[in-house]
């Protein structure tokens, strides 16, 4: 990178910079998770959250991996998961400047997308709070910048192979991109050569799924079955498809319309979709172009048709994609219709301004207040839980909780994980019945907690009630503000003792 490059990288820095400071603090449950399995990976060697119970509840082992390095060296995890997010996110803004710039239009074209990206609110948020999504983002685009030469060499190939394998690692979502490479380059030119990255990514990849099966007994993370309904091609997909289409529309929606604006002047003035989205317009000589197109339709579509419970953060990684297919279509369409470079660079500059515009209001108008409300009562409600459950009570006592990050992490405490997470028993339980009736007809109490800790918007709801030969009696509580954008309403945690009837004298 040139001088001029690495002063517009910055620019792009500066403004993730500026934007990450309100939420510099702030926190959610998943981190938690993450922190947990970190600290039993390093203390253990397990892939745990219960100490001593191996389970594939972490969705990014890879990410865990990381974190487990710094336990062990004596890291505050807390911090360095946010410190590591930050740095994993400024080095997206780089990469995206960089894949930007061989599609052509320096330094405009690139400058503008590293501004977006900096900019758009989900993958600040998701970036302050210290998960993983920084890190799959910046493995994602790690794969598309390989993708572009892969077809060169069997050689450049080979690496594009181990970067899908540690990219599946980071997000599961990611070995989405294996098929899809392999439909890019099938379309591409060049030889057998080009498919060599299946040969390093198939042995590496058997050989975790043998790993991970043996050591926890699950193939994949039970996410899969906790957060995925039925495959479903019923009529209810398009409202399902809504879903994706305001999380994306709400932050980069000016980079869609842009990319699909070039997807159809090229399929009608050119027959041909990848005319205005490349630099050479024929995706057959860029299969780099035509994995990305894939990418950010394929990923939106396989959560509708799974009825996967779709977060802001599970998309996240596409963003860089729509943004420099978005911003190459946009200069090109330009590019036609205007003949002053002064005008194609003040288009570019409107495009830019406009887009970070949209998503620094909703950035700072919906994410950072739910995001600042929920993480203050988080860790002032949750985690005086947790630090309550460590002082008063046995080590060997079971806590059962929906959200068990902060539970977990202060309490020291065994978790029965009511969502399913790392609970395997929950979760093949949830494949046939609704986690509020479990909770609600004590279900969940066959496996023997001791403490409950309870969600609901009405205050106390089990106090004295005696269910399934159990008495409920409430220790603590507290009020959570919301539990997110999409769940704004105020909940009520309690957290229970749970004693069986008979030996309370009933």
């Amino acid at each position: 990178m040139q001088r001029e490059d690495i002063r517009n990288v910055a620019l792009g820095a500066v403004l993730f910079a500026m934007l990450l400071l309100p939420l510099r603090d702030a926190v959610v449950d998943d981190t938690f998770i993450h922190l947990q399995y970190a600290r039993n990976l390093a203390a253990a060697g397990e892939l745990s959250f219960n100490r001593g119970d191996p389970t594939y509840g972490a969705t990014s082992p890879l990410w865990v991996g990381i974190l487990a390095l710094f336990a062990r060296a004596g890291a505050d995890l807390l911090v360095w998961c946010r410190v590591l997010s930050w740095l994993f996110a400024a080095a997206s803004i780089v990469l995206i400047y960089r894949i930007a710039a061989v599609a052509g239009g320096r330094p405009w074209t690139p400058t503008a997308a590293a501004l977006m990206l900096a900019s758009e609110a989900w993958f600040v948020r998701w970036s302050a709070v210290g998960m993983e999504t920084s890190f799959a983002v910046f493995m994602t685009l790690v794969v598309l910048a390989l993708a572009r030469s892969a077809a060169r060499s069997a050689g450049r190939s080979a690496l594009l192979g181990a970067a899908l394998f540690l990219a599946a690692l980071s997000r599961p979502e990611a070995l989405l991109l294996v098929p899809l490479a392999a439909a890019a380059f099938l379309h591409a030119k060049g030889g057998a050569r080009r498919f060599a990255f299946l040969l390093v990514f198939a042995p590496l990849f058997a050989a975790w799924l043998f790993i991970i099966h043996r050591h926890t007994g699950s193939f994949f993370p039970l996410t899969a079955g906790a957060k995925q309904g039925a495959i479903d091609f019923s009529p209810l997909m398009l409202r399902r498809a809504l879903i994706p289409a305001r999380i994306m529309g709400a932050t980069i929606l000016l980079p869609w319309i842009a990319l699909l604006a070039g997807l159809a002047a090229g399929a009608l003035r050119r027959r041909s979709l990848g005319w205005y989205l490349s630099e050479s317009g024929n995706l057959r000589e860029e299969p780099d172009v035509l994995l990305m197109l894939l990418w950010v339709f394929a990923l939106p579509v396989a959560y509708v048709v799974l009825d996967f419970q779709v977060l802001s953060r599970y998309l996240v990684p596409i963003a860089p994609a729509v943004i420099v297919l978005g911003t190459t279509a946009w200069r090109k369409l330009i590019a036609e219709a205007v003949a002053s470079a002064r005008m194609r660079r003040a288009a570019i500059a409107i495009l830019a301004s406009l887009a970070i515009l949209q998503s620094v209001v909703v950035y700072e108008v919906v994410v950072v207040p739910s995001t600042r409300a929920f993480s203050q009562a988080l860790e002032t409600m949750l985690g005086g839980m947790g630090r309550w459950l460590e002082k008063n009570t046995p080590a060997d006592a079971v806590v059962a909780s929906p959200d068990i990050g902060v539970i977990g992490y202060y309490s020291h405490r065994r978790v029965l994980d009511l969502g399913g997470l790392v609970t395997p028993e929950i979760n093949r339980m949830r494949r046939e019945i609704d986690v509020d009736r479990i909770i609600e007809e004590g279900l969940y109490l066959r496996f023997g907690p001791d403490y409950l800790v309870d969600r609901s918007a009405f205050p106390e709801r089990f106090s004295g009630s005696v269910i399934q030969g159990v008495r409920f009696e409430p220790v603590m509580k507290g009020e959570v503000p919301n539990l997110g954008i999409r769940k704004p309403e105020p909940v009520i945690y309690v957290l229970y003792r749970l004693e069986r009837a008979e030996e309370a004298g009933e």
